[in-house]
């Protein structure tokens, strides 16, 4: 067995390797299997495992790593409030398991701080992020055209609301792009003078998150493009306001455009003027997100220091779910969760999981500005896709979904490892 110096010697002489490369390809490749739904699960687990033998193969060296005790500092923001609602939770086992993989995403970060891209190979490895973006957009387009995507995907179909693009990722297809598109931004930022035709990239993007019929996603591509156009306008290298105008304005019009093709998409948009009719209405202009609500308030409430365990809402929501006046039968067989982000919080974990979250945002907004304003690209962006990942008012993936934990703690040790190696 190698000795702790000369295993920590090797190991920091690879990371160092990866660095001076061009393109940052390992973190292509982690996107990219990021679109093959299930792919950068297993990698988390891989990643987990691999740090925790390296942990003891160099008898600890392997977590001195810049940057290591903000990112379980981090995590700890979600894993503690969660052994604290242990106790008490609706299915232990699968709190339990939930907790668990919060610590697997620490250990498992402890490899991708070490892989943090350099600000030389931010510029080409952005252009093929974008890349990605664009295929995954066309394929999406070419299922609504076709009804099989270039992957070989069928639209998902047999909602009452009509047909779903899915593309490789499955019914998370409108979140994903939306999350991943600060990528497409940042590429912008930097090449946008020199190659124009990436500007056509935003409203592809857009159009696709639209076909995904997820209004939520759409809100989302939105708030990603002014969140981006306002930390390019405030700190890193333009303080003209047309360029994030632009990329807005792109956005939504990608988005406006399927509406007016595609007859179902603007019939669930009409929907919404249903709101202020009826309590009955407002639930099917919704998708029943009010009575989901509701049944998370009442568990709250209930259950308000520490929860009903992580993932436990449900399980719990079932019986108040069934004796609602408006929530359809034929969607109890259904595993639900509170679909909105605080508020799945706040049900699972309590007042201490809301107290802790808060804390992860103010840390996480915090850094984002601080990077930011030093030019850093690659901890900006990363900074700027976790919040989107794990957004307050999310209402689409579960916020302990493994899904969002496998793009939000990657690309959280991925900023926390840029930004600690610059300011060393």
């Amino acid at each position: 067995m190698p000795t702790s110096p000369s295993a920590q010697f090797l190991l920091d002489q690879w990371s160092q390797r990866c660095r001076d490369m061009r393109t940052a390809w390992w973190i292509v490749g982690w996107v990219a299997l990021y679109g093959v739904l299930s792919a950068t699960q297993l990698l988390i687990w891989l990643a987990a495992v691999g740090s925790l033998m390296l942990l003891v193969v160099t008898g600890g060296a392997w977590r001195q790593q810049p940057g290591a005790a903000a990112l379980w500092l981090l995590v700890l923001c979600f894993l503690f409030p969660g052994l604290l609602s242990l106790p008490g939770a609706v299915d232990f086992d699968r709190a339990l398991s939930t907790a668990g993989r919060f610590a697997a995403y620490g250990f498992a970060g402890l490899l991708f701080l070490r892989l943090s891209p350099s600000e030389s190979q931010w510029p080409n490895t952005v252009l093929w992020m974008t890349g990605l973006l664009v295929l995954w957009s066309l394929d999406g387009i070419v299922q609504e055209w076709r009804g099989v995507s270039l992957s070989g995907y069928p639209l998902f179909t047999g909602l009452p609301e009509g047909h779903k693009v899915t593309g490789s990722m499955g019914l998370d297809y409108g979140p994903n792009l939306a999350v991943l598109s600060p990528f497409l931004f940042e590429t912008l930022r930097l090449h946008g003078r020199r190659l124009p035709v990436l500007w056509l990239a935003v409203p592809l993007v857009a159009v696709a998150v639209s076909l995904s019929a997820s209004r939520y996603s759409a809100l989302l591509l939105l708030t990603s493009a002014m969140l981006c156009g306002a930390l390019w306008v405030r700190g890193r290298s333009s303080n003209h306001y047309w360029t994030p105008v632009l990329v807005v304005v792109l956005s939504m019009g990608g988005l406006l455009l399927p509406i007016l093709l595609v007859p179902h998409l603007a019939e669930r948009l009409l929907l919404l003027g249903g709101l202020s009719v009826s309590e009955a209405e407002a639930n099917v202009a919704l998708a029943f997100r009010p009575e989901l609500w509701k049944a998370s308030w009442v568990l709250f409430t209930d259950n308000w220091l520490n929860g009903v365990g992580l993932r436990g809402a449900s399980g719990a929501m079932y019986p108040i779910l069934a004796a609602s006046d408006f929530f359809p039968d034929a969607m109890l067989s259904r595993t639900w969760h509170p679909h909105l982000g605080i508020l799945e919080v706040a049900t699972d974990t309590g007042v201490l999981g809301v107290l802790g979250y808060l804390l992860f945002l103010i840390m996480v907004v915090r850094w984002m500005l601080i990077t930011n304003a030093a030019g850093q690209g690659v901890a900006t962006t990363f900074f700027c896709i976790a919040l989107l990942a794990i957004f307050p008012l999310s209402s689409a993936l579960s916020m302990y979904s493994f899904p969002t934990g496998s793009i939000t703690w990657p690309a959280l040790a991925l900023a926390l490892g840029a930004h600690f190696r610059e300011v060393r």
